[in-house]
């Protein structure tokens, strides 16, 4: 179904989906520019013209980001390769203009268009070296998978009854019509004075496991750093990895992916906003014997398939203020999903106990 539109800040097409409207999804998904739809995301393409011997010749592909910064503002990060922490052939601004992005600046030049993403790269007193990319949607390989046997199904679209507030008080996140959670009561004020919102748990506890966990979160123009996307989810109910909208950010230890003020990820794998992400993690839980750590947490995560973290250990609960983060659950505990004032959305959560 395709969305309709509307003009929006004498400028911009305020695209509005039908299809989130009729799923009961608020309106950070229903309202979104068109331009970000069409044009923000992931690029990959190669140097067209470069000098033989150059190094952009014996290193043809190029990949690009393009990031919403607030409506008609754009971010853009030209490196070799996606998903690899490397310097940055090009960082700058890019503006809406007629329905395409232009950017210029340290010798780059060039547009985002539907058609894709095409510039010139300058050399002095030498021609510049065009480039060429598409746009690509590079989607997690177990994105969808399917709970194996002996799984325990935290989330499967039918009901939240394996779900609580803390104390016990029933859920009040909404479940759409298509069967995804979807947080967003603190950017309700209304929602909020009904008692609605705050964290959720798992009402089974759990230590070692392994889980999977599907995600995804709105644009949310004019927002940034930990105000936009934010969410996580704790093991043991206090050892965080965190959810974020992270895309394009440097992947720091606050960010997607991120065992919260504690570790960064190895590199930045988060997808561009509204797209569907995957966490797959194998956790294992602190050991304690007469009240005192044997051994910390070790998590192993890929986030979109991509590995971020390897045998890491978590040395301290991951809280937000210093002094909590050394008061650590002995024991199993809940798996906890954040309610951090923004619209994200969950969906096909499962966990395979460990032994």
């Amino acid at each position: 179904m395709k969305p309709s539109s509307l003009l929006f800040a004498g400028a911009l097409i305020l695209s509005v989906n039908p299809l989130f409207a009729a799923e009961g999804a608020s309106p950070a998904w229903t309202e979104v520019a068109e331009v970000d739809v069409q044009l923000m995301g992931d690029y990959e393409g190669e140097w067209l013209d470069a000098p033989k011997g150059h190094y952009y010749e014996i290193n043809k592909p190029l990949a690009a980001q393009v990031m919403n910064v607030r409506p008609g503002e754009y971010f853009l990060r030209f490196n070799q390769e996606l998903d690899h922490r490397a310097d940055a052939y090009f960082e700058g601004k890019g503006t809406l203009e007629g329905g395409v992005i232009r950017f210029e600046g340290n010798g780059w030049k060039g547009e985002v268009s539907k058609d894709g993403l095409k510039g010139t790269c300058g050399q002095g007193n030498k021609p510049p070296i065009q480039f060429s990319l598409k746009k690509v949607v590079r989607s997690s390989p177990t994105l969808g998978a399917k709970p194996p046997e002996g799984a325990v199904v935290l989330l499967d679209g039918k009901n939240l009854d394996a779900w609580e507030h803390g104390g016990g008080r029933p859920v009040s996140w909404h479940l759409l019509e298509n069967g995804v959670m979807e947080v967003r009561s603190a950017a309700n004020p209304e929602e909020r004075k009904q008692g609605i919102g705050g964290d959720i748990q798992t009402k089974q506890k759990f230590g070692d496991c392994k889980i999977h966990l599907e995600f995804r979160y709105p644009v949310e123009p004019g927002k940034a750093g930990q105000g936009r996307g934010n969410s996580g989810f704790f093991f043991q109910g206090d050892y965080e990895v965190q959810i974020l909208n992270s895309y394009g950010l440097e992947g720091r230890w606050n960010e997607c992916g991120a065992l919260y003020k504690t570790s960064p990820p190895k590199v930045n794998a988060a997808r561009p906003p509204m797209e569907w992400q995957t966490y797959d993690i194998d956790y294992k839980a602190s050991v304690w014997k007469d009240g005192k750590k044997v051994s910390s947490p070790r998590i192993t995560v890929r986030l979109n398939g991509v590995l971020i973290h390897q045998d890491e250990e978590i040395p301290h609960a991951t809280a937000h203020a210093f002094a909590s983060r050394f008061k650590e659950p002995q024991g199993d505990g809940p798996i906890r999903l954040q309610d951090h004032s923004n619209a994200i959305q969950f969906r096909n959560i499962w966990l395979i106990p460990g032994k």
